[in-house]
């Protein structure tokens, strides 16, 4: 038996998803990596954040851009464990509904979604303007590789730096200087 997506339970789940998002945006440490993001938001070619999990690879890339200008998806939701490949159209169709004055479409684990390049490809070929997040390196590396060679940018995301960890603490420390 296949599984059939409907567009008012997705429609639902990606409001559900920008509730929890905006219930974020206030707990945020700005990153040191945001403006090299953000030059590369002007670019054509498909945004990609790679980095382990727990990084802040989407919380950087909603930050990034004022809400009203994006869509966004979390793949990594159970609710939508049983998509393919095929109802990616639908997702698009449903994200465009939502907001048809979106600049952006951000994607976050769409790794989860075989063949999820694909679609990609074809999105960016209409001129979409589109982030993609993931947390495994080696799967995303390939289908990269393979799909959207000179299509993409990538920028990698490590959790805090020292620095943005004395920062979420409210700590700073004195460097003393060798004599």
């Amino acid at each position: 038996m296949t599984y059939s997506l409907n567009k008012h339970e997705l429609q639902q789940i990606l409001r559900d998803q920008r509730k929890e998002i905006e219930s974020l945006h206030s707990k945020w440490l700005p990153r040191e990596k945001l403006h090299e993001f953000k030059s590369l938001l002007s670019s054509k070619l498909v945004k990609v954040v790679m980095g382990i999990r727990r990084s802040g690879k989407s919380t950087l890339c909603i930050h990034a851009l004022p809400f009203e200008q994006f869509v966004y998806i979390n793949f990594d939701d159970e609710r939508l464990i049983r998509l393919t490949t095929k109802d990616l159209q639908t997702v698009y169709e449903v994200m465009t509904q939502l907001n048809p004055q979106a600049q952006f479409y951000i994607f976050d684990e769409i790794q989860n979604i075989d063949s999820w390049e694909l679609f990609i490809n074809r999105l960016k070929r209409k001129g979409l303007n589109i982030i993609v997040t993931g947390s495994n390196g080696q799967l995303l590396s390939k289908e990269l590789a393979t799909h959207l060679t000179g299509r993409h940018l990538s920028l990698e995301l490590m959790p805090f730096s020292f620095y943005e960890f004395l920062g979420y603490k409210n700590a700073s420390i004195e460097l003393n200087e060798a004599s």
